[in-house]
């Protein structure tokens, strides 16, 4: 396992044609807690990212990795990507999505940005539940280079299947932090 993870991290390195930055961030709302680890998400190029998402009222949680693909058109990042999720509402829907999406960031000065960012699982692209919706969007600030602060807004939800109810996992304003190196 450590080989295969090894040329996966060679393989993006290599294919992205530059170094790729690191960060870890971490994200609190009313209800959740988001931890957030990527490589590549601020350049151009490939980018991988896995998080873990928890509600901290009843438990529920979602986790997972993605990779997609950044392109940088002046002040805007562009960014098209695709995850797998697991996916663990506590409704008896346990399971997997495999979403895709895209997002936007803009700098509106070198230290401020406004980002927002959406996927999608349809039917065919879960085993427990019939849709799975996730969006993001907020404001960042770096006041120093390798730290952001930010402020958002995150949804998560399902559509139920086979008569499970559908259910948001999570909803709600946040507050967060990270570093980047």
């Amino acid at each position: 396992m450590k080989k295969i993870n090894f040329i996966l991290l060679s393989v993006l390195t290599a294919v992205s044609g530059s170094a790729m930055a690191m960060g870890a961030s971490i994200e609190q709302g009313k209800n959740f807690t988001n931890l957030n680890i990527e490589m590549g998400k601020s350049s151009s190029g490939i980018y991988a990212e896995t998080n873990w998402l928890k509600n901290t009222d009843d438990g529920t949680q979602t986790g997972g990795v993605g990779a997609g693909y950044n392109l940088e058109v002046g002040p805007v990042m562009l960014n098209a990507g695709a995850k797998a999720i697991y996916l663990g509402p506590k409704k008896g829907d346990n399971g997997v999505a495999f979403p895709f999406g895209g997002g936007v960031n803009v700098a509106l000065t070198d230290s401020i940005n406004v980002f927002g960012e959406g996927y999608v699982a349809p039917d065919g692209l879960n085993n427990s539940v019939k849709n799975y919706v996730e969006a993001n969007g907020g404001v960042s600030w770096a006041p120093v280079k390798p730290v952001t602060l930010k402020v958002g807004y995150r949804h998560v939800s399902v559509d139920g299947k086979d008569g499970r109810p559908n259910h948001t996992l999570i909803d709600g304003v946040y507050v967060g932090g990270g570093v980047s190196f």
